[in-house]
């Protein structure tokens, strides 16, 4: 399985982005909310972006996200009878991953049927078989088990240590970091710890210069 790749964005369309990975191009479809979202990175730093592969009788398709939350929502729509790739990014697209499960949380088969191409029945199918599986948690981001991962300050004490042994003073980087987590949010979600702490230094460095 291809997880996620690392490289430069060279082109976006209405729902789909291309990544150049050490010169090899890869052409991924997306939501339209995940396209618009690289469209401010095109030729400018490396980015992560995660994936899914498709293998099928009839075609091999590589789906791309923004985030964590949107790959778990994209995984669990095409597990709906009748909901394939490309209808669930016509859903991701026409509706936030917030307001999705949210909708599924409150049986709101009203705003789920508003979405194009998803009528009643098909809305009520999502519900009958997501409710239970995408769950909604105001104080958190929406998941698929209902559990944070949320990054803070408190996750980069080892990045922090280090800044203060370089002699930079401990409360402004404590203050330096907690704006650029704040700002890198949706990147850092879809890291492990290791992966984070190297993206956060070099901008946290930058910023300290």
């Amino acid at each position: 399985m291809i997880n996620a790749l690392n490289g430069v964005i060279t082109e976006c369309g209405e729902n789909n982005i291309v990544i150049n990975v050490s010169g090899v191009e890869f052409y991924l479809e997306t939501s339209g909310k995940c396209s618009s979202f690289f469209s401010t990175r095109i030729n400018k730093e490396p980015v992560r972006v995660l994936t899914v592969f498709q293998v099928r009788e009839d075609a091999m398709t590589l789906y791309g996200f923004m985030d964590k939350w949107e790959r778990e929502c994209f995984t669990q729509l095409v597990k709906v009878p009748g909901i394939a790739g490309k209808g669930a990014l016509k859903i991701l697209t026409a509706i936030s991953v917030t307001e999705l499960v949210k909708a599924l949380d409150n049986r709101d088969i009203s705003t789920l049927s508003k979405i194009p191409g998803i009528g009643s029945k098909t809305a009520q199918k999502l519900v009958l078989q997501l409710r239970d599986t995408l769950v909604y948690d105001e104080n958190d981001e929406p998941s698929s088990s209902g559990s944070s991962q949320k990054k803070s300050v408190n996750d980069y004490e080892d990045v922090i240590e280090s800044f203060v042994g370089m002699g930079f003073d401990k409360r402004l980087v404590v203050r330096t970091l907690e704006k650029i987590v704040a700002k890198e949010r949706e990147k850092l979600i879809a890291m492990d710890k290791r992966e984070s702490e190297n993206y956060i230094f070099p901008l946290l460095l930058r910023s300290l210069s």
